[in-house]
């Protein structure tokens, strides 16, 4: 059985580990995946929402100027080109600068006040001017709507390298505001313009930034959220869920597999114990009769008919042992398989008569005091009389069993309570340990008491009394304390 245990849970307990190590695995890849998606999305709206504020910052730009030059900006045809010639760094002067923005803000005026659509529509004409080959210029045009561009972007990222406007944090907070609402973030956020080129390597959960590089210096953009942890934890919600149930399945089944070798290990034990004092009281029967048909075979014992009158005695009350013991393993069968022919047929009883019954069968036994006590103004119970007597005659046989000397002394009580017939058989015995009441009424428990049983038993008893005690619609109590005695109580409905 040991090794069957030691089996069992070397195959158990690795199985449990690697699908609770999976589970985690799985839990910490979703948690990963949700967080990427997040960082993801809200680097898309910082993108979006600094390139919104660089027009922004643009267009006012060129309404400040052509409030200075009292000029109103040209209508243009639904394509518009602009011109945009790009120099070596350091060769960019303010003048070229100022004409740039002036241009690219005519351009895009114009568009919005052509159609919806315009800004997709207009052309840009770069121009490459090379400082040592002064007459070599290489023009290209691009339409951001047919190279399938964001035109805000790449405008913003031609713009930003030029370094033509000023990052303003408080534009980018305001675009990035309605950024996150489209996205359905709403979580409260800060962001920082950090003065050099920063790079994360470890970041933080809810992390996000973007580096601007210009001619003259390099930039950070920083945004961080809070309360990211628990934004996510609620993304993952059903599969924190669903895995905490997998968990409570898996520890379940080992609990409920822990409980089942325990108590085949029990059942092994009682099982032993069963077979070993079994075997005991056959033997000794067997050997008293074996050696008394010997002695009056052999020796010459049934010449003396004293002697073989003894001897005969003595062998008809080993036989009625046997009798007895054969009669307790076939009521155990009965009781497993044909429980109702064993209680026999309901009928209204007089309960009181049927006490006498009972009692009358150790009114014999020497030093024995048995005390009734009737409680009962009608004495008839509408009930089973064979289950009822083999109820009270296993309990006083308990009594007596187990209480120790000569002189002994059981105290019978029959009470009448609301709707209940109240039976109770009292002992001044060895008592029972509160450790093992609950498993007394278990098939073939018996209360340890070392190596050496005092008293020989089957432990069937008392697992008949309670079956029979349920088949009869009630319920049996035991109350005990060491050395002073056993309490056993049961009830049954009047009707």
């Amino acid at each position: 059985m040991n090794k069957l245990v030691k089996r069992i849970w070397w195959i158990v307990l690795p199985t449990a580990l690697a699908v609770l190590a999976f589970q985690l695995y799985w839990l910490r890849t979703n948690y990963i995946e949700q967080r990427d998606s997040f960082e993801q999305v809200a680097a898309d709206a910082l993108q979006k929402a600094y390139d919104q504020s660089v027009m922004e910052s643009l267009e006012k730009m060129g309404q400040q100027k052509a409030e200075r030059l009292k000029k109103k900006p040209k209508k243009l045809v639904q394509t518009t080109t602009s011109k945009i010639t790009l120099l070596p760094a350091g060769q960019v002067s303010d003048q070229k600068i100022d004409s740039i923005a002036s241009s690219i803000v005519q351009g895009l005026a114009g568009a919005k006040k052509t159609n919806k659509t315009g800004i997709e529509n207009t052309t840009i004409t770069l121009s490459q001017k090379w400082s040592d080959k002064p007459d070599s210029v290489v023009n290209q045009e691009i339409n951001p709507r047919s190279a399938n561009l964001d035109f805000n972007h790449f405008l913003a990222g031609i713009l930003s390298a030029a370094q033509i406007t000023e990052i303003d944090t408080l534009l980018i907070r305001k675009s990035l505001l309605k950024e996150l609402k489209i996205r359905h973030i709403l979580l409260p956020f800060s962001l920082k313009l950090l003065a050099k080129d920063t790079v994360f390597k470890d970041k933080d959960a809810g992390l996000v930034y973007k580096n601007i590089t210009t001619p003259k210096k390099k930039m950070t953009l920083l945004l961080r959220f809070e309360k990211v942890g628990p934004m996510l934890f609620l993304k993952i919600l059903w599969p924190v869920v669903l895995s905490f149930l997998l968990v409570l399945l898996i520890t379940g089944c080992i609990w409920l597999l822990w409980r089942i070798i325990v108590r085949q290990k029990k059942l092994e034990v009682m099982k032993n114990d069963f077979i070993s004092n079994i075997s005991h009281e056959l033997k000794t029967p067997l050997s008293i009769l074996s050696a008394t048909n010997e002695a009056l075979l052999k020796f010459g014992g049934i010449q003396d008919r004293e002697k073989t009158e003894r001897y005969l005695l003595l062998e008809q009350a080993e036989l009625r042992k046997l009798q007895g013991l054969v009669e307790n393993i076939m009521t155990l069968t009965r009781m497993e398989h044909r429980e109702d022919e064993l209680i026999g047929r309901q009928e209204k009883t007089d309960v009181k008569a049927l006490l006498d019954q009972v009692l009358s069968r150790f009114s014999e036994l020497s030093g024995l005091e048995l005390h009734t006590r009737f409680l009962v103004e009608n004495a008839h119970l509408n009930t089973y009389p064979a289950g009822l007597k083999i109820i009270l005659s296993n309990l006083i046989d308990n009594a007596i069993k187990y209480t120790p000397g000569i002189q002994k002394e059981v105290f019978i009580q029959i009470e009448e309570r609301t709707g209940d017939f109240v039976f109770s058989v009292r002992d001044q015995g060895i008592g029972i340990d509160k450790a093992y009441l609950p498993f007394i009424f278990d098939k073939f428990y018996r209360v340890p008491q070392g190596n050496v049983h005092e008293v020989k038993g089957y432990g069937l008893g008392l697992s008949y009394v309670k079956t029979i005690v349920g088949k009869l619609g009630g319920d049996i109590q035991a109350e005990s304390t060491v050395n002073r005695g056993t309490t056993f109580t049961f009830q049954l409905k009047k009707s």
